[in-house]
């Protein structure tokens, strides 16, 4: 009789399938991306592509999350959710570095008391990463199993070309990577390959998402970030004949 495989065996698996070989999740992926685009356009391939992994024993820190949860996950799926969405109205924010505070905190508890899981912290914006090094680098030095989702907004660069944020994170122990935050696969990639080491002891991960949040992508902007992750995604579906006209539906 079939034995059910360990969670840790499907992340893996998940993790040497690309998801351009897998038409089901990838439609999803296209539907999803749908859904999210007129509350979180320019940001909806990060959502969709960082969250999709997470497994229910998994945690999730995020602003303003309760929706978007429920539009991503079943009731039984959902990853236990720290919505840190300030509980005044007037009251601001938190910045990327706080968030990442907070976040590496709830790592902390969790492998004190060896509980399964992760933390993904989906910190939002942020053009630097310098506030936050003290809190990487003890996450790294305990091996935190924390992943952390920072989006880089390039409509924010008024001259010259985009550092990567991860640059500011060398030689501080952690894994860091870069991608285009409107590709919804390939942040997926990278958000899988992250939660792995993360659920084996391999310490934490950071995930610069390069975005651009006013519209059509300026030509300078192309080889950091594609643009509509939507019709991107499209793109890629009918390239691989795994288009179905329901999908626009």
């Amino acid at each position: 009789m079939p034995t059910r495989k360990p969670k840790h065996q499907q992340a893996h698996e998940a993790v040497n399938t690309p998801p351009s070989r897998n038409p089901v999740l990838m439609r999803r992926m296209y539907s999803l991306l749908a859904q999210l685009r007129a509350e979180h356009r320019g940001l909806e391939a990060t959502l969709v592509g960082s969250l999709m992994g997470l497994l229910p024993e998994d945690s999730l820190t995020i602003a303003h999350a309760r929706s978007l949860t429920k539009t991503l996950y079943t009731k039984k799926s959902r990853p236990e959710l720290l919505d840190l969405a300030p509980l005044e109205r007037k009251s601001p924010e938190l910045s990327a570095a706080a968030h990442i505070a907070v976040a590496a905190g709830y790592a902390l508890e969790r492998a004190l008391h060896h509980r399964p899981g992760l933390v993904l912290a989906f910190a939002g914006e942020a053009d630097s990463l310098m506030d936050a090094r003290a809190t990487l680098t003890f996450a790294a030095t305990h091996k935190l199993p924390l992943v952390v989702v920072v989006q880089h907004n390039l409509a924010r660069l008024k001259t010259g070309s985009p550092s990567d944020l991860t640059h500011e994170i060398l030689g501080l122990g952690l894994a860091g990577m870069t991608v285009d935050g409107s590709d919804a696969m390939a942040v997926y990639r990278v958000a899988q390959e992250a939660m792995f080491r993360a659920r084996h002891d391999a310490g934490p991960t950071l995930i610069e998402c390069k975005t651009y949040s006013k519209g059509k992508v300026l030509p300078r902007m192309r080889p950091w970030v594609q643009g509509d992750a939507l019709s991107y995604m499209e793109e890629q579906l009918r390239a691989r004949n795994f288009w179905k006209n329901n999908l626009k539906k």
